[in-house]
């Protein structure tokens, strides 16, 4: 297994968040329009079978990293309500958290600008904004580059995955993506190594995910709500919605009392009624961590 770092040089406002589960579907979406269903079912079954040969991070933003939420237990009192507000650490602050020690918390400049831009709905009769609610607001949030990392489990698949992220670079990421939004370019892939945990007890998602049966489930963790939509031409499918998905979010740590996975989660199945064939990658990105003694 090898880890690796890759670099997105956006150059554009981005409407939709890069988190795992939505890269992958893109993913998914060039394979399909690239090489066919028959390529996508390939493709996508050893997720399914719970034997993926890779998997990946959320996008984060240059080389920062989510805060584990272990952190506030492993800081002063005094201090924990400022860790609260914190997001991303860096790499040093990251492996810090995860041996344990104290962590200090750091004042800093935010790595997202975040723009709200107004934006037109066109009365296609008249050609001219609606005159009511004609007018709206979409937020787009910028970075410098966004690195995803990736754990490839299968050499073989090493070559495909990155060729994968060059021909979603020619396409774009994420909602209108036709009108010049989320464009980016691959600009840097590396071998990555995060470093080693002594005795590590427990794990840290670098990704969103959904735990399958039998995992662990003592630990510290938020949640989200996600309410996904089907892209591409599944969107005309008559009701392209998902259905409401509760997810572990990236940061969350949890307990395992041995050397963790290097993943944990599943795939989704039956996320959608118009289209029950479609599955939502939802694996967690696991890397050791020591446990907080609560």
């Amino acid at each position: 297994m090898k880890t690796y770092q890759i670099k997105l040089t956006v150059g554009s406002g981005t409407l939709t968040p890069f988190q795992a589960d939505t890269i992958f579907g893109h993913l998914c979406w060039v394979v399909a329009h690239n090489e066919g269903d028959e390529k996508l079912q390939e493709f996508i079954q050893p997720f399914k079978e719970g034997n993926p040969p890779f998997i990946i991070t959320d996008g984060l933003p240059t080389d920062l990293l989510p805060k584990p939420l272990s952190a506030e237990v492993f800081a002063e009192p005094d201090k924990r309500k400022d860790i609260k507000n914190i997001e991303f650490v860096t790499l040093d602050e990251f492996n810090s958290i995860r041996k344990g020690e104290k962590f200090e918390p750091r004042r800093g400049i935010s790595p997202l600008n975040y723009r709200t831009t107004p934006h037109s709905r066109i009365n296609r009769l008249t050609w001219s904004t609606l005159a009511e609610a004609g007018v709206y607001s979409l937020e787009e949030f910028f970075a410098p580059y966004i690195s995803v990392y990736l754990k490839v489990f299968v050499e073989t698949w090493y070559d495909r995955i990155i060729n994968l992220f060059y021909e979603l670079s020619k396409i774009g990421y994420g909602r209108k993506k036709s009108i010049g939004q989320g464009q980016f370019k691959v600009t840097e892939v590396k071998e990555f190594d995060f470093g080693k945990i002594n005795n590590a007890d427990g794990f840290v998602t670098l990704a969103n995910f959904c735990p399958k049966e039998n995992e662990p489930t003592e630990g510290l963790y938020k949640i989200l709500v996600k309410y996904g939509k089907l892209g591409e031409e599944f969107t005309f499918c008559g009701n392209p919605f998902k259905r409401p998905l509760v997810m572990i979010k990236s940061g969350s740590v949890f307990k395992t009392n041995k050397s963790p996975n290097e993943f944990y989660g599943r795939m989704v199945r039956d996320i959608t009624p118009a289209k029950p064939e479609v599955v939502q990658y939802a694996y967690a990105f696991a890397l050791p961590i020591m446990y907080p003694k609560l």
